[in-house]
């Protein structure tokens, strides 16, 4: 099973529906429940709590984490979101965050993010 976060926005939602297409089990993360393709389980979850990830963690082989303008302040965790989410068995994470990409690239949050 494969955990796609950030599953209703510009990036998630048509990957979502490409995995589901594939024959993929996906579970999609969103902060609130909305519509998905056939067959995609959705679940509600808050990446600044990485503990209310959890839940759709169980069973997950791969995790798609997205990360949102929130998880780049100081003192966000998406660290602990990798841990959780390895101490869960997922052995397969895709990082995608484009913050900071073309400005500031050596701001405290964009240094973080690369430690991760």
């Amino acid at each position: 099973m494969i955990v796609v976060t950030g599953a209703t926005g510009n990036v998630g939602r048509p990957l979502t529906q490409a995995l589901a297409e594939a024959g993929e089990q996906v579970t999609a993360v969103s902060r609130h429940a909305v519509a998905m393709p056939e067959g995609v389980r959705h679940m509600a979850a808050d990446l600044s709590d990485p503990a209310s990830l959890t839940p759709a963690l169980e069973g997950a082989k791969a995790l798609f984490l997205l990360l949102s303008g929130d998880l780049h302040a100081p003192g966000a965790g998406p660290a602990d979101i990798i841990g959780l989410a390895a101490a869960s068995g997922v052995r397969r994470v895709v990082l995608l965050s484009s913050q900071g990409v073309a400005t500031r690239p050596l701001g405290p949050s964009r240094v973080a993010l690369r430690a991760v």
